[in-house]
C-alpha cells in the first residue's frame, strides 16, 4: 500500500441542513485567529496559519450534530481499514478562510493529544484557491483535493501526511477540522 492509499476523500456524504446550519453557525462564531502550537505553547502566527476559527463545546447541539456525521462516515473509512481503533473524538473546530486565509505545511499529530486520524468535512464549494495539498519531505505535491460542499477527507495524523491549505483568492473558505485519538 502507497501513503496515498490510506487518503480517503468520501463525496457529497454530509447533509445540506448540517451545511446550512454550520455555515450560519461559522458566520456567527469565528471571529478569531486561531493559534498555532510551536511544540511549547499556542501563540499567533498568521504568516503560518491565517485562518479564523472555534472549537466546539462538547455536547452543545452543534458539536452533537457534527459528531454524529463525523461517526456515520467514520464507518466507511473503517471498513477500509478495520484495524484502526481510533473512537475517541479529540476536539472538533469550525475554520473559516477568507481572502487570504491558508495553513501552511503541516502535520496534525500533537504529542500530547495522541492524534492518529485527521477528519476534514468541507461545508461550501462558492470559493477560489483553498486546495488542501498533501506533500512528500521534498515538498512535491503528492495529492490535491478541491473538496465540495459536503465532501470528507479522512488521513492519517502521523508525519507521514504532511499537507497545507492553499490561500483562499477569492470568497470563503467553510469547513469542520476534527482528529480521532
Amino acid at each position: 500500500m502507497n501513503n496515498t492509499e490510506a487518503i480517503v476523500e468520501i463525496k457529497k456524504v454530509i447533509a445540506p441542513e448540517v451545511i446550512k446550519t454550520m455555515i450560519e453557525y461559522a458566520d456567527k462564531h469565528c471571529v478569531k485567529n486561531l493559534l498555532i502550537y510551536d511544540g511549547k505553547k499556542e501563540k499567533l502566527n498568521k504568516d503560518h496559519r491565517n485562518v479564523k476559527g472555534v472549537s466546539l463545546k462538547p455536547k452543545s447541539q452543534e458539536h452533537t450534530l457534527v459528531l454524529s456525521e463525523i461517526e456515520r462516515v467514520y464507518t466507511l473509512y473503517k471498513a477500509k481499514f478495520p484495524f484502526m481503533r481510533s473512537n475517541q473524538i479529540d476536539q472538533i473546530d469550525v475554520l473559516k478562510y477568507e481572502k487570504g486565509g491558508h495553513f501552511n505545511l503541516h502535520v496534525d499529530y500533537v504529542t500530547h493529544l495522541s492524534r492518529s486520524l485527521s477528519i476534514i468535512i468541507n461545508l461550501n464549494e462558492d470559493y477560489e484557491g483553498g486546495d488542501l495539498v498533501f506533500t512528500d519531505q521534498k515538498k512535491i505535491i503528492v495529492k490535491r483535493s478541491s473538496l465540495k460542499a459536503g465532501d470528507v477527507v479522512f488521513f492519517p495524523s502521523n508525519f507521514l501526511y504532511p499537507h497545507l491549505i492553499e490561500p483562499v483568492t477569492n470568497g470563503t473558505r467553510y469547513s469542520i477540522v476534527s482528529w480521532l485519538q
